[in-house]
């Protein structure tokens, strides 16, 4: 039962998985290593990641003893590998220390940045920390927070816009009935999506801007910036993004696509010809209309994860499927609740029921497959992406999703009671729908607000990893002991033994720290009331301590918690989150 239980939480937590998860590349190695000592200085830096990262955007930076830069040239994918990225070095150094700093782009879009310190002869220590050549590394979280709501901005205008033409297209025309004050109140749905979609796509791309170099929103919005964001995949896929949606406005402006528009001076046969639905001028404008707002439900899958997380070619089709999904179902709810009062409004009050009950039973027809394919595509990508039963609890992620399998289950309920009640109620009546119809209508704009709310929440999910990236393991992190700048590395990040590698370097000068007199390190899980447990890390070199055997024996989110003492007097705590997959 509890199985069961679980397999059917995941599926709705598929059905309404974010569009697009992020999972962010990770160091893995340097050339020259971090803290060596090298007899000449190399011809160039290479930092090697676990996953592709964006040569355009940020900044590899290479800086002297006296905090001067001292790289040539753009950074470069060594051999034409993504995951590697470097900078050559200016002729004629001598000996001295060194700090090359990072400032990169992951596939996802995400920022990433550090740097590390070598030396080359015998070398002064820098006259600047590692922190202070990277500057604030991070932008400010109301930052970050507007890059999320602009996702979220963007997801509702894909859905308004797509599901406004999707439900003229199959719910209104086949009722052969034509309405000005209806077809104008779609158009001005579809304008206002426009809008908000060329507008937070531009917003995405300045904001991206802004996270990437660490600036604030009104320092990054420079013609500069916002040119080398757009040289990044991200950048890509949300320029295009903005132009289509410019050209969705142009259509809307100049070619009025859904109104019947006979000229003025045409009468009779001429003009009934004219509005017609089928008038051939008439179609080249919806199709004008349509091509465009079709092509962006590429945008959340190209903008993010699922077109470089693998398998691709699963997801990314699911992806798709989800976008469109879930654009004829919501963006129809949004006409119905905007726009239809505007059509009975027109209408003889003995033909305000049957156009109510025609034009809401054909959208209850097409809502049902929608929502059948919105189960399939997001449980597709649930699964993959949630990867196991206790990761709905035990990350972030799944967390979140939990959040989202309540307003799920809240929309599934209204729409079953709406579909099986209220349209057969409707379709049964013969004089004003009454209470009938206020009811259809309250229950629609609960609907609505569920699903403008769960679109936000997808873009709020886009600062965490799936499930999946978090726990696949190895995992690493990097914090800020005391003095120390301490990286650890958690191998395979799996239930049971884990060697675990804690390096210590030394913050302004980013030699290994050797000055640490005692390292202690424990592990417990509040949440499944595990009290801490003492790990053992051995030397095993400069700056360097093992834990052979970490026995990490339960799922989730372990809380590790590291103390550095330096003296008798003086030691220094942090503490870190390590997922651990089951």
């Amino acid at each position: 039962m509890r199985r069961a239980l679980a397999l059917t939480l995941v599926l709705l937590a598929g059905l309404i998985a974010p569009a697009s998860a992020l999972a962010h590349a990770t160091l893995q190695s340097t050339v020259p290593e971090r803290g060596q000592k090298l007899d000449a200085v190399p011809p160039e830096v290479v930092f090697i990641f676990d996953e592709s990262v964006e040569a355009s955007f940020g900044a590899l930076r290479v800086f002297d003893a006296s905090g001067k830069e001292v790289q040539t040239g753009e950074a470069f994918h060594p051999n034409n590998r993504g995951e590697q990225i470097a900078i050559k070095l200016k002729p004629g150094l001598g000996d001295g220390t060194y700090t090359a700093t990072y400032r990169v782009v992951s596939a996802d879009g995400h920022p990433i940045s550090s740097g590390f310190v070598f030396t080359v002869g015998e070398g002064a220590a820098p006259s600047a920390t590692l922190d202070e050549l990277l500057g604030s590394g991070t932008s400010a979280p109301v930052t970050n927070t507007a890059l999320a709501v602009a996702r979220g901005l963007q997801y509702t205008a894909i859905a308004l816009g797509l599901g406004t033409l999707i439900f003229f297209l199959f719910c209104w025309r086949p009722a052969r009935r034509e309405s000005r004050p209806f077809t104008a109140r779609l158009e001005r749905i579809l304008l206002a999506a426009a809008l908000t979609g060329l507008v937070s796509a531009l917003l995405a791309v300045i904001l991206q801007g802004a996270i990437g170099s660490g600036e604030s929103f009104w320092n990054a919005a420079r013609p500069d910036v916002f040119t080398e964001v757009l040289g990044t995949r991200f950048g890509r896929a949300w320029g295009i993004g903005a132009a289509v949606w410019l050209v969705v406005l142009v259509v809307l402006l100049a070619l009025r696509p859904l109104r019947d528009l006979p000229a003025q001076h045409e009468t009779g046969e001429r003009a009934l010809q004219a509005s017609s639905p089928n008038d051939p001028s008439r179609k080249a404008r919806v199709v004008a209309l349509a091509v465009p707002l079709f092509a962006i439900t590429l945008l959340p899958s190209l903008g993010g994860h699922t077109s470089v997380q693998k398998p691709v070619a699963v997801l990314m089709p699911m992806n798709v499927l989800h976008v469109l999904a879930m654009a004829a179902w919501l963006g129809g709810v949004a006409v119905l609740v905007l726009a239809l009062r505007a059509a009975t409004a027109g209408v003889e009050p003995e033909e305000r029921t049957p156009l109510l009950a025609t034009v809401v039973g054909r959208f209850s027809t097409l809502a049902g497959p929608a929502l059948a394919v919105l189960l399939i595509s997001g449980s597709v990508q649930g699964i993959i992406e949630v990867g196991r039963f206790g990761a709905l609890l035990d990350t972030p992620f799944g967390r979140s999703v939990l959040i989202k399998i309540v307003i799920a289950l809240a929309i599934i309920a209204l729409g079953a009671y709406n579909r099986q009640k209220l349209v057969p109620a409707l379709k049964r009546l013969t004089g004003s729908p009454g209470k009938t119809g206020v009811l259809l209508r309250r229950i629609l704009v609960v609907e609505l607000a569920l699903g403008v709310i769960a679109l936000g929440a997808t873009g709020a999910l886009s600062s965490y990893a799936p499930s999946t990236a978090q726990s696949a393991g190895p995992f690493s992190t990097t914090v800020n002991v005391g003095p120390a700048r301490v990286e650890v590395t958690v191998d395979p990040a799996r239930v049971g033994p884990n060697e675990t590698h804690v390096y210590l370097f030394d913050r302004k000068s980013g030699a290994p720290y050797e000055a640490a007199k005692e390292l202690r390190l424990t592990a417990e899980m509040p949440s499944k009331n595990i009290a801490k447990i003492t790990l053992e890390p051995n030397v095993a070199g400069p700056g360097h301590y093992v834990v052979n055997a970490a026995s990490l024996g339960v799922a989730g989110d372990w809380t590790m918690e590291m103390t550095v003492r330096i003296s008798d007097f003086d030691e220094y705590t942090s503490k870190f989150e390590v997922p651990i997959d089951g």
